[in-house]
C-alpha cells in the first residue's frame, strides 16, 4: 500500500495540471453525471495521508490506491482502468483504486494536524492520541490514519527499529518520552522516504524491511504478522525492547 511520501511524490508528478482545464474523465467508478465536470479548471492539488485530491472549481477527486492501486501518467497499463482525468498538457490513469467525488470544502473534512507529511503536523497532540490507546499494540497504534496520516508498514518498522521499541509494545508500556520520539521519528522517516522516492533508492535505504539481518547487531531478524492488523513486522529481538508491565 503506498504511503504518505509516495503520496506526496505523486502529487509533485501531476503539480504540472494544476490551472489546466479537464478535457475528459473517463473510468468505471464514473457515473454520467460526474462527466459533467470535463470543462472545470484543476486549482488545486493536495495530499492527505494516503489520499491525493484533486480539487477543481466546484469538487474535489479523492483518489486512494488502497492495497494494490497504480497510476500512468501519460501511458496506460494492461488493468482496468479505475480514473483517467485528461488534461490540457497531459493525462493521469489510475488502477485498482478508490475514488470519490467531495463536495464540500476539503478544509472542513481533513484535519492536516494528523498529517506526518504536513507542515501543521501537531507532534504533541499525536503522543496525546497514542496515550489514548493504551492496550493497543505500538505496531498497530503507528499505523493508527487518524492519529499518523501516512504512515504505512514500511515507515512503521523503520521507525520502531531506529528507536529500538518492539512492535508488541502495549502502547500503555512505553514511557511518554519514548512515544515522542517515535511519533517524531515517523516525521523524519517520511521526509526521507520522500526523498528516496525522489532519487529512485527507496528499495535499498531501508535497514529492516524484507531485509534479513539486523544491521545494528548482525543476528537474524524475526520476520511475523503481529498485532490486530496482521501487517508484516520485521525486527530485532536483540536490540528492540519489549516494553510490558514489569519494565515499563
Amino acid at each position: 500500500m503506498p504511503e504518505g511520501p509516495q503520496i506526496v511524490y505523486l502529487k509533485e508528478q501531476t503539480n504540472q495540471f494544476i490551472g489546466q482545464e479537464l478535457i475528459s474523465i473517463e473510468g468505471s467508478v464514473i457515473a454520467s453525471n460526474e462527466k459533467n465536470l470535463a470543462g472545470q479548471s484543476l486549482i488545486d492539488i493536495k495530499t492527505f495521508g494516503k489520499e491525493i485530491l484533486f480539487c477543481f472549481t466546484r469538487v474535489t477527486i479523492r483518489v486512494h490506491l488502497m492495497l494494490f492501486g497504480r497510476y500512468a501518467i501519460d501511458g496506460e497499463m494492461n488493468r482496468k482502468l479505475t480514473l483517467e482525468l485528461e488534461f490540457e498538457n497531459g493525462r493521469i490513469n489510475f488502477y485498482a483504486s478508490s475514488c470519490r467525488l467531495i463536495e464540500a470544502p476539503v478544509e472542513t473534512i481533513y484535519d492536516w494536524s494528523v498529517d506526518v507529511m504536513s507542515a501543521s503536523f501537531d507532534e504533541r497532540r499525536a503522543v496525546i492520541k497514542l496515550q489514548g490507546k493504551p492496550q493497543q499494540f505500538i505496531c498497530d497504534a503507528l499505523l493508527d490514519q487518524n492519529i499518523l496520516a501516512g504512515v504505512g508498514n514500511k515507515i512503521k518498522n523503520e521507525v520502531l527499529f531506529r528507536r529500538q521499541v518492539h512492535p508488541l509494545s502495549k502502547v500503555k508500556d512505553v514511557p511518554e518520552a519514548k512515544l515522542r520520539e517515535l511519533v517524531k521519528e515517523c516525521v523524519t522517516v517520511s521526509k526521507q522516504y520522500f526523498q528516496w522516492k525522489r532519487d529512485a533508492l527507496d528499495e535499498e535505504k531501508w535497514l529492516v524491511y524484507k531485509k534479513t539481518t539486523c544491521p545494528r547487531d548482525g543476528v537474524l531478524l524475526v520476520v511475523e504478522k503481529l498485532g490486530r492488523s496482521k501487517r508484516s513486522c520485521y525486527f530485532c529481538e536483540q536490540c528492540q525492547q519489549l516494553y510490558d508491565d514489569q519494565n515499563a
